[in-house]
């Protein structure tokens, strides 16, 4: 018998607990298969172990103990939920935010294999670059200078001078560098909706691009990351306000995208009571970075 701590589980947890996809276990709520023991106040479900034994084991959880789980149990529920998901509308995760939103809730547009233990991106601190820039600066000041001693004073010092002016300067940094991580706050419409929320509190630009900003043109395609245009002088106070931790791409929940373009926000339009980046820069953005699919329903919207 799968062994639970007496707590209360989300859908999600259920889901990679069960093997199956988040769809799969709404359409077990929905047909009475799986009984929720609590239903918070914005439609989400919560679990307790009784409830998942009850749906694992129907005839009993004490008559099947120490049994593994059959692998029928659900198996044959993955391979319908992957028919369906080719001709069905996705309109499954709106029960789990509570109510409709142009931004898509998080939902995996593929199912995941059985469930493995996911290893959790380990928190780590700030790399201080300028810090390690200015090192490397000094130890080639320091080299230089004895390259040179055979040289003249002049030569010398406007060599020095030419790196010191380098070594004040930030690190160069890419056009438009993508920052990814998960939030604490919960899912991508709590987290939209707290960078609005934030941005006019505090007077700051944003802008959605990708899949979160074709999605307030017109509803498409269940999708997982938000992506986002700030300033990146603000990229901080994000971080703190939206509780967020660095992840890798497959993982993350928001893309922060750091641009410093004042026609980027000027060009923007809102909405649906949210920011989206100018349809040329939508477009541009999802042709550099969106798959073949999405690309293809961007330019039909566009």
């Amino acid at each position: 018998m799968i062994n639970l701590e007496d707590k209360l589980y989300t859908s999600t947890e259920v889901a990679d607990i069960l093997g199956v996809s988040l769809r799969s276990v709404y359409r077990y709520i929905e047909e009475d298969k799986l009984q929720a023991e609590v239903k918070t106040a914005t439609g989400r479900h919560r679990f307790t172990k009784k409830n998942i034994l009850d749906f694992l084991y129907p005839g009993g959880a004490e008559e099947k103990a120490g049994q593994p789980l059959p692998k029928e149990t659900i198996k044959p529920e993955v391979k319908e939920t992957k028919k369906k998901e080719k001709v069905e509308e996705p309109v499954e995760e709106a029960e789990e935010v509570g109510e409709e939103t142009p931004i898509e809730p998080e939902t995996p547009a593929v199912e995941e294999p059985a469930p493995k233990e996911k290893e959790v991106p380990a928190e780590e601190e700030p790399i201080d670059w300028l810090a390690k820039f200015r090192e490397a600066a000094k130890k080639f000041d320091e080299e230089n200078a004895k390259r040179v001693e055979a040289s003249s004073k002049p030569a010398v010092a406007e060599e020095k001078e030419t790196f010191a002016s380098i070594t004040e300067q930030e690190p160069v940094a890419p056009k438009n560098p993508l920052f990814f991580y998960r939030s604490r706050l919960g899912g991508l419409k709590d987290i939209a909706q707290n960078i609005d929320k934030s941005s006019r509190n505090s007077g700051l630009d944003y802008a959605f691009t990708m899949n979160a900003g074709l999605s307030l043109f017109k509803a498409i395609k269940p999708f997982s990351l938000l992506h986002v245009y700030v300033r990146s002088k603000d990229k901080d106070f994000f971080e703190r306000i939206l509780m967020l931790t660095p992840s890798d791409e497959n993982n993350a929940q928001l893309c922060i995208m750091t641009n410093d373009d004042k026609d980027l926000y000027a060009s923007s339009e809102e909405l649906h009571g949210l920011f989206v980046a100018d349809k040329g820069r939508l477009l541009a953005d999802i042709r550099k970075h969106g798959d073949a699919d999405l690309i293809e329903e961007a330019e039909s919207i566009l």
